[in-house]
C-alpha cells in the first residue's frame, strides 16, 4: 500500500509517501527562506511535492491523506487545496486526519479505560481540544488553558506536543507532551493506511476542514 501524505502544520509542515510502514519525508524545512523558495512553512508544500515526484511516481499512491485541521487556517487551506487538486487530477481519493487523532497517535499507550485531554495551539492564549473516552475523539472547541483546566475531571489525562507547560505545571493534571515519543511523519503515515484499510476515504470535492473556530479579519 502506497499513500502520499500532506500535513500542513505551521511547526512541521510536510509531504510524505508511506509504503508498508516505511515513509520517505520531505520536510518545508529543507528549503530556507534565503533560497528561492521563501514562505511560510506551508507554503513550502508544493517543493516537497516537487521533489518526491522527481524520485516517486505518484500515479501509483492508491490514496491521498491530509491534515484537516484544526490548527493555522491558512495552513489548513493550503494543504487541502494541494491535496484535492493531486486527487481530482490523479482520480484518488483522500483521507481527511484531524489533528487530535494524529496527536493522541503518537502516544506509546493508549488506556482506553482512562480519559484524555487532546490539546493543539491555536491563537494564543487559546487551545483547540477534543476528548478522548470509551474509544473515541470528540472535538469540542477551542479555549484559554486556563478556562479549560477548570471544566477537566481530575483524572483526566491532558496530552499535546507545546512546550510552554507552566500553567500545566501549577495544577494537578497529569501532561503527556508527544514531542519525545513516537515520530510525527511514521504515526501519520500508520494512522492512514488503518483509515485506508476501513475505507474511510472520501472523494476530492467533498473533504471539508475542521477549523473550530470563526475567521477573524483584520481591518487595514
Amino acid at each position: 500500500m502506497k499513500l502520499l501524505l500532506i500535513n500542513s502544520t505551521d511547526k512541521n509542515a510536510f509531504a510524505a509517501l508511506s509504503e508498508n510502514g516505511n515513509t520517505k519525508v520531505v520536510f518545508a524545512s529543507e528549503f530556507s527562506d534565503t533560497t528561492i523558495k521563501p514562505g511560510k512553512a506551508p507554503d513550502k508544500l508544493i517543493h516537497c511535492l516537487d521533489k518526491l515526484s522527481v524520485e516517486n511516481n505518484f500515479e501509483n499512491i492508491e490514496a491521498i491523506a491530509v491534515a484537516a485541521g484544526p490548527g493555522s487556517f491558512t495552513g489548513i487551506r493550503v494543504g487541502l487545496s494541494l491535496a484535492k487538486g493531486l486527487a481530482f487530477g490523479l482520480e484518488k481519493k483522500l483521507i481527511p486526519i484531524n489533528n487530535f487523532e494524529l496527536t493522541f497517535a503518537r502516544l506509546n499507550e493508549i488506556q482506553t479505560d482512562l480519559k484524555y485531554c487532546i490539546i493543539i495551539e491555536a491563537k494564543l492564549p487559546e487551545y483547540y481540544f477534543a476528548v478522548y473516552q470509551n474509544g473515541e475523539i470528540t472535538p469540542k472547541g477551542s479555549d484559554t488553558l486556563e478556562n479549560l483546566i477548570k471544566t477537566l475531571q481530575n483524572d483526566t489525562i491532558i496530552v499535546g506536543d507545546f512546550d510552554d507547560e507552566t500553567q500545566l505545571k501549577h495544577c494537578y493534571f497529569e501532561y503527556i507532551n508527544v514531542k519525545n515519543l513516537k515520530n510525527e511523519a511514521d504515526s501519520f503515515g500508520s494512522l492512514a493506511e488503518e483509515k485506508f484499510k476501513c475505507g474511510e476515504l472520501v472523494d476530492s470535492a467533498k473533504a471539508e476542514p475542521l477549523y473550530l473556530k470563526d475567521f477573524n479579519f483584520k481591518k487595514v
